[in-house]
């Protein structure tokens, strides 16, 4: 609509006037340019959208229409059973307090931390400081999977700086070592040290955001007799709400859908990612209450659960969308 009001302000503007060449050639250049973005734009949104569509409709059909070849995007009969029967399966209720609570407290303290540590690098001179920059770089690049073994023995024989083992020579300890696997200490601990889940990325985006922070402000601070951490508190926390919001959100979202780390270091605890991956398995195995059925038959239960998974992400992002979109922007990622 709007490319085609374009058009006609063009030839009402010029209206007795003889149009040139260049004047044809801009206007058709104009349009073909708008609609070529519009035609990629639609075709993202189509490849973005249509998987959601599909399962949707797979979730609100009865189990006869998997077998209806009439049956694509809309069903014959729709139902709510499937996520009623999905909720019960994954113990929705119980399983989403658990994700939320792996998923909030280490996102909260990467918040603060990794925004020390970009400001550090943003602001601060120290010998090493580019090495250090690399390996923080590194940390996003190298897969955590290379690592993960030692993280894992590191946390089952916990023992910082020998202090259990001196403690335990005194008799003080009943071992020279802690286990804090299967708690959320093996998650409080990395993001207290900004070594959490994708720390690295980001005390990048907080190191581009405070690198483009006017110095001028901090300065002011400085000749007001404030120190570089009361500076950072008053000054740069306040106006640093785009990275933030970058952050806060994006460390969730990747906390929320972790199905390694958590299975990892957190064996007994069930979270909605884990969960949902055993699901089908569950349901179809021996003793399962749908064991021996066509799996076909199953899928509309499954896609239910997959709904009910991503249900929580998508009030967010519609909540947050506008401040998600400018802080992004701002925060350096992009441009």
């Amino acid at each position: 609509m709007n490319i085609t009001k374009a058009i006609v302000s063009q030839f009402t503007a010029h209206k007795g006037k003889k149009t040139d060449k260049r004047l044809w050639l801009n206007i058709i250049s104009k349009f073909i340019g708008k609609l070529a973005v519009s035609l990629i734009l639609i075709g993202l949104a189509y490849v973005i959208l249509y998987p959601l569509i599909f399962c949707i409709s797979q979730a609100i059909r009865l189990p006869a229409d998997m077998y209806d070849p009439r049956v694509i995007y809309i069903p014959q009969h729709f139902t709510w059973q499937n996520f009623k029967d999905a909720w019960s399966f994954l113990e929705y209720p119980r399983i989403l307090m658990n994700t939320i609570n792996v998923s909030l407290w280490p996102t909260l303290l990467q918040l603060c931390t990794c925004a020390l540590a970009g400001y550090g690098f943003a602001r601060f001179k120290f010998k090493g400081k580019g090495l250090m920059f690399g390996l923080v770089i590194l940390t996003f690049i190298v897969p955590p999977q290379t690592i993960s073994v030692t993280t894992y023995t590191t946390f089952r024989y916990f023992d910082p700086f020998y202090i259990f083992s001196g403690l335990n020579l005194v008799g003080i300890m009943p071992a020279d070592y802690i286990d804090i696997t299967d708690t959320l200490w093996s998650f409080i601990l990395p993001a207290l040290f900004a070594s959490g889940i994708k720390s690295g990325l980001f005390i990048f985006v907080y190191r581009q955001f405070f690198r483009g922070f006017p110095k001028e402000l901090e300065e002011a601070a400085y000749i007001d007799g404030c120190g570089s951490f009361e500076t950072f508190l008053k000054i740069l926390v306040p106006n640093a709400v785009p990275a933030f919001v970058t952050v806060f959100l994006l460390s969730l979202v990747w906390y929320y859908n972790d199905y390694y780390t958590v299975p990892l270091f957190l064996p007994q605890t069930e979270v909605l990612s884990s969960s949902l991956n055993d699901m089908f398995t569950n349901m179809t195995t021996v003793g399962g209450l749908y064991a021996g059925v066509d799996e076909v038959l199953i899928y509309p239960i499954w896609r239910a659960g997959i709904i009910l998974y991503i249900l929580p992400l998508l009030i967010m992002f519609l909540l947050f969308q506008r401040k998600f979109t400018e802080s992004i922007a701002r925060s350096g990622i992009v441009g």
